[in-house]
Formats: C-alpha cells, sequence, structure tokens
C-alpha cells in the first residue's frame, strides 16, 4: 500500500523538459503542489521543505538508515546530510528530465556508496575527483573575465529586482550558470564536512524540481522505489556528450548497458564470468 501511494503521487509530479542544464521555462508543470510524502510522515514533510522543522544536531546516537539497496548506520544530522548530497546530485545532473531521471541518476549515486569493492556514503561519492562534473571544483577564472562576470551578475541583479527573473533564453542560460556555480560552492562545503545548502532557484520549474528531488531523496530504497537503473553504477548524457564535441567515454564501451532514462544512459559492470560457467562451456565444446 506504501509503495502503490508513492508511485501514484510520483506519477502526478512532471518537471518541464526546458528546466535542464540549460534552464527552464516559464511554465511550472502540473506538478506543482504534488503530495511527496506519505500521510504523517513530518521527517519527510520537514525534509521536502512542505514543513517547518530544524536542522538536526551533530553527534547523538546512530540509527540505521536505507539508502538505495543498503543500510547505514548514521546520526541524524549525517542522514540527513547524505539526503541533501543524494538531492543535489539528482537535481543538478537532471533536473528538466523529470522525475524519473533524477530519482534514476541518485540510485547511481547510491549504488556506488554500496558498492562491495568501494563501500562509501553518497557525499563522498558526488564530489569525487572527475565523476559528477556539476560538483567539479570551480576553474579559476583569469582577472578580467572574474570582472566581467561581476558585471554581469550586478546588472542582471538590477533587472530582477526592477522586473523579476528574465523567462527568455538568455535568461534562462544566465540563471543555469548561477545556480551551477550555487552547487559547485556547496560541493566544496561537503568536501569540508559540512552541511549543504539547498540553492535557491529563482524559477518555477527549478524551484519544483528541486522539491521532488527532496521527496525522491527521502523516499529512495528498493521497496518504496526499485532501482530502474539495473544497478548501474555509470551514466553519461549522449546529447550533453555532443554539444560539448565530446566523443562517446571509452568506459562505456566496456560496460553494460542497463537502461536510458530521459537523456542519459547508465551502464554497470557485466557481471563476472565464474570458474564453474567456463568449465561447463569447455566440456560443451568438447
Amino acid at each position: 500500500m506504501r509503495l502503490l501511494l508513492l508511485v501514484l503521487a510520483l506519477a502526478v509530479v512532471t518537471v518541464p523538459a526546458a528546466a535542464g542544464a540549460q534552464g527552464a521555462g516559464p511554465d511550472p508543470g502540473p506538478g506543482m503542489g504534488a503530495t511527496l510524502c506519505h500521510p504523517g510522515d513530518g521527517g519527510c514533510a520537514g525534509f521536502v521543505g512542505d514543513a517547518k522543522r530544524s536542522l538536526p544536531k551533530r553527534g547523538g546516537a546512530r540509527q540505521p538508515v536505507v539508502i538505495g539497496a543498503a543500510v547505514f548506520m548514521l546520526t541524524a544530522w549525517e542522514a540527513e546530510r547524505e539526503r541533501r548530497c543524494l538531492a543535489l546530485a539528482g537535481w543538478a545532473e537532471s533536473r528538466g528530465e523529470g522525475a524519473d531521471a533524477m530519482a534514476a541518476v541518485m540510485w547511481v549515486v547510491a549504488n556506488r556508496a554500496a558498492s562491495a569493492a568501494q563501500p562509501s556514503l553518497p557525499c563522498r561519492v558526488v564530489v569525487a575527483s572527475g565523476q559528477f562534473e556539476p560538483f567539479a571544483a570551480e576553474p579559476v577564472a583569469p582577472k578580467t573575465r572574474q570582472k566581467q562576470a561581476k558585471a554581469v551578475k550586478a546588472r542582471d541583479k538590477v533587472h530582477d529586482k526592477a522586473h523579476g527573473p528574465r523567462d527568455d533564453a538568455a535568461g534562462r542560460r544566465a540563471e543555469a550558470r548561477r545556480l551551477l556555480a550555487d552547487v559547485r560552492r556547496q560541493a566544496g562545503v561537503i568536501r569540508a564536512g559540512g552541511m549543504p545548502s539547498w540553492p535557491k532557484p529563482r524559477l518555477a520549474p527549478d524551484r519544483e524540481a528541486l522539491r521532488v528531488a527532496r521527496g525522491l531523496a527521502w523516499n529512495l530504497n528498493d521497496d518504496e522505489m526499485p532501482d530502474p537503473t539495473a544497478r548501474a553504477s555509470l551514466f553519461y548524457s549522449p546529447s550533453a556528450q555532443a554539444h560539448l564535441g565530446r566523443k562517446k567515454p571509452d568506459w562505456a564501451e566496456a560496460r553494460l548497458r542497463t537502461a536510458s532514462i530521459g537523456d542519459h544512459a547508465f551502464y554497470r559492470h557485466p557481471p563476472a564470468r565464474t570458474v564453474e560457467s567456463e568449465t561447463q562451456v569447455a566440456q560443451a565444446g568438447d
């Protein structure tokens, strides 16, 4: 019954495709205000932002917390932090592709964290070097470019104060750059061991996508939301690669493609061949 309620809740949540890495359109979509938490789940409502609550304090007893397919022993503060990292990863990577795509990205993070070969935590996974591009360290720009960026930022701030956020193509691109810079600032907080803050999107579709991502992160486990990627641990966006003039990643050739969700292709390591299966093949050949 709980699974049915969540499926029904998520089924009505749609985020317009224009809200992705290139920015968001003016249409907030029909998912505005949709219920993302089970009735009576105050913890979820507080995490999503539908109810007021205070941030958990550091320390305290560790309790089992299910994230993805694994159980972690975490304090309330640590559980909040790991779920925030999940939500930020899904939202930053695929907020314009809908709830399914954001959940799929979160499952990749959770699968990596649960890997027997390299057990970790979601926050460590998202800020690992060379893995999730939105969380990469901010490149240091030349001083002339920094001055230009500050001038553009000041101009946009004046415009937004007088007329509200721009929802044309240029405005959406500027907003996407601003949000990317915010995510990278939070990545620095994560690397330092702190609690990441939620971004503050100016456009309605981005705000609603973040709210949906928070609900998905809270409920990310096999009972509530089975892994749609079939335990994938890698993904990439073919269209984004093409837009940047990049080829298909070399690692994709040696991996098993498990799903295509939104604008992303998902992969995992192929199952290892056992000695027994090799022996059986040899006997059949004889």
